[in-house]
């Protein structure tokens, strides 16, 4: 098994540690932006009235006109009243539709940035209604109050199917009381206009999703090009295959030869010693 350098080991697992930081951003947006987008279902448009968006077909011509004569005498008090109908609410359960319809408020901006505005919900089929009032009111338009005001004023007419009836009774007492409101307030004459709606765009936090996965990415994509730089441009090192050859260091020794010297004779005959050569 081939082992990774001390250096390039500690180098992978830096990398490894900085890309999992960056993916975390993103991981946490896949995870709770689709969580958020089932929990918060689409708000509807607002109507080019704006007093009332009547999805169900409930109201009358005299119920609609009532609806807009008394936002006009609370316009110069900032109070909103408006009047939302639909066939069925997107969520279920009382604080389920409490926060969706705070959404439709703050997305319609119901009573401008005082948050004066008061949000009337019928929803038909399953014979549910419920009035949600904005941060302005909160003070007057207690829970016991709205309360009190739908059970005298619209549940009779409601509980009979006679919804518009309801609501025409249910929105001219709440200009009452909003009315009452705004004298025990001391509030001063302005005009309340409906303010334009924000154009939500794209979530800041889809944005650094989206960064952060990039950035990411682009991590991961040098990581693996710069390994394949190093693998391919690195210079190889030498394996000896076979056992390097040692010259022994030279001396200054005398070596004695082991050669059989060789006697060779002389082609002359004579009386004198033979010569001896030595190979």
């Amino acid at each position: 098994m081939k082992l990774i350098p001390q250096k390039k080991f500690f180098r992978f697992i830096s990398l490894l540690f900085v890309t999992t930081l960056m993916l975390l951003p993103s991981l946490y947006c896949g995870v709770a932006i689709p969580a958020r987008a089932e929990a918060s279902p689409e708000v509807p448009e607002a109507s080019t009235d704006f007093y009332y968006n009547d999805q169900a077909n409930l109201l009358s011509e005299e119920t609609r006109s009532l609806i807009l004569t008394k936002n006009a005498a609370l316009a110069p008090h900032s109070i909103q009243l408006v009047v939302l109908t639909m066939d069925t609410l997107p969520v279920t359960g009382y604080t389920q539709r409490v926060e969706y319809l705070r959404s439709v408020m703050q997305s319609w901006q119901v009573g401008g940035a005082e948050g004066r505005g008061l949000l009337l919900a019928l929803s038909v089929s399953d014979g549910d209604y419920i009035a949600v009032a904005g941060e302005g009111l909160l003070s007057h338009f207690t829970t016991d109050l709205l309360k009190s005001l739908l059970d005298a004023q619209l549940e009779p007419d409601f509980s009979a199917g006679s919804y518009d009836a309801g609501v025409s009774k249910f929105i001219t007492e709440a200009a009452s009381q909003a009315e009452t409101f705004a004298v025990s307030s001391g509030s001063q004459p302005v005009s309340a206009k409906p303010a334009p709606k924000k154009d939500d765009g794209v979530p800041v936090l889809l944005w650094v999703a989206l960064g952060a996965g990039a950035v990411a990415v682009l991590c991961i994509a040098v990581f693996l090009l710069s390994g394949r730089q190093s693998r391919r441009y690195s210079p190889r090192r030498g394996v000896h295959r076979h056992a390097p050859l040692v010259t022994p260091p030279r001396t200054n020794v005398l070596r004695h030869e082991s050669h059989t010297p060789i006697i060779v004779k002389s082609a002359r005959r004579g009386d004198g010693p033979s010569r001896i050569r030595k190979l």
